[in-house]
């Protein structure tokens, strides 16, 4: 008599498919870390009007520096103006602006 027969199983034992397996559990690892990391549209809603916030800022100051090099009127003296509200602090709100925008 055969072993399957013994044990009392129906035929021969199918193996296991153990990368079938590795494959469903890391689906399944990934799954649950999205449905963790997944944002409610509240919190949506405020990283696109947070980004949008600093995307616009960062045009206005451009714009002021802009118009303010070229002289047509000062808001406040030149040398802190290049170094306070110039370009470099326009583009840095126009990219951190950019990044929480892709985030949403």
């Amino acid at each position: 008599m055969s072993r399957s027969r013994r044990r009392g199983g129906r035929g021969p034992s199918r193996r296991r498919d153990k990368t079938g397996d590795a494959r469903a559990a890391a689906t399944q690892a990934s799954q649950r870390r999205a449905e963790r990391a997944r944002i409610t549209p509240t919190a949506y809603r405020r990283q696109r009007i947070v980004g949008w916030s600093l995307v616009v800022l960062g045009v206005a100051i451009g714009i002021q520096h802009l118009v303010s090099q070229m002289g047509f009127f000062q808001v406040i003296s030149a040398g802190w103006d290049d170094l306070l509200v110039g370009y470099p602090i326009a583009a840095a709100l126009g990219i951190a602006g950019s990044v929480v925008l892709s985030k949403a």
